[in-house]
């Protein structure tokens, strides 16, 4: 059975002649439960913390799902999705230069045009520079999603830590306020036993 402070609180003791002094022994009993009050408050808050931290491990871990896909639904921060729709509407660009470059090769060549010194395979390279570009900016996101993760687990692991130093603590209080206790009552029974 596990005490509470409620339990150490509403503990009562029957009186013997010569025992133990009754306000003293509450006393003592008050302030092992406002120990175990805080310390049980203290796990409280580490289990609350702990729990928040896996629920954005579990939102981190969606992100980074959904991240290389690169579909328009992917959450993405608004800088990035700034470059993205600029680098979108350069390639757009590029791709209408390549079709009028292709209808004026069509036509009558007189290599006075205004693309006569673009080629389609220029344009094209641009254009993978261009898709190579948001590549980057997407791995570097998933690399900066990756390293919050490990930061995430690390904190996880220290909180459990000191949940478990807690847990100790407590033990080890109760033990010793126990160990008092005890070492007390045989105390006063071995000196009614000898005045007998």
């Amino acid at each position: 059975m596990r005490l509470t402070y409620l339990d150490i609180l509403e503990q009562c003791f029957h009186d013997k002649f010569r025992g133990y002094n009754k306000q003293e022994v509450d006393t003592f009993l008050h302030l092992v439960a406002d120990d175990f009050k805080s310390m049980s408050q203290d796990l409280k808050d580490k289990d609350r913390q702990i729990d928040f931290k896996n629920e954005e491990i579990k939102e981190l871990k969606q992100n980074l799902d959904e991240l290389p896909q690169l579909e328009p639904e992917t959450k993405t921060s608004p800088e990035v999705e700034e470059e993205l729709q600029a680098l979108r509407k350069e390639l757009a660009e590029k791709d209408q230069l390549i079709d009028e470059m292709k209808k004026a090769n069509e036509g009558p060549s007189n290599g006075n045009g205004a693309f006569s010194q673009l080629t389609p395979e220029m344009l094209k390279e641009k254009a993978k520079k261009i898709i190579n570009t948001a590549k980057q900016h997407a791995e570097q996101n998933r690399a900066t999603a990756a390293k919050e993760l490990v930061s995430l687990h690390q904190e996880i692991q220290k909180l459990q830590k000191q949940k478990q130093q807690l847990t100790d603590n407590i033990r080890a209080t109760a033990v010793e306020h126990l160990n008092k206790f005890k070492a007390g009552t045989q105390n006063g029974n071995a000196g009614n036993s000898t005045q007998d």
